[in-house]
């Protein structure tokens, strides 16, 4: 018989996470409810620790975007060969850069759509 006072509810993972190991009826679950919380509680520190490490290094979201863009236009049979291939590519640096003055300017471009917008709008009003 188990106690149902210590029985973890099947909810609040972490936004974004499952909720692993949810106890079916009459069994606890491997965590208990302290477990759970400070389980639940990491996670949520990685995952903000994450986000400011991808905040200091914009170049990783150039990297995956290059090697997603390449790999998708060539659809090469062994995708690990062309992985190893694309990271250590002599080419690597003005692929990331290109991809890098790509997103600069069209967030160039979207700034100055939605700042002709405005004059627009307030030129209506």
């Amino acid at each position: 018989m188990f106690d149902p006072g210590s029985y973890r509810p099947n909810h609040d993972p972490p936004a974004g996470m499952e909720p692993y190991d949810l106890p079916r009826e009459g069994d606890l679950g491997a965590l208990s409810n302290a477990q759970q919380g400070a389980t639940n509680k990491l996670k949520a520190q990685t995952r903000l620790n994450n986000e400011h490490y991808l905040r200091k290094h914009p170049e990783i979201k150039y990297m995956i975007t290059a090697f997603l863009r390449d790999i998708l236009t060539k659809q090469p049979e062994d995708a690990r060969e062309h992985f190893v291939d694309f990271f250590t590519s002599p080419n690597l640096e003005s692929n990331i850069e290109n991809i890098k003055k790509e997103f600069t300017d069209q967030y160039h471009d979207d700034q100055v759509i939605r700042s002709l917008a405005q004059e627009e709008q307030h030129s209506k009003i």
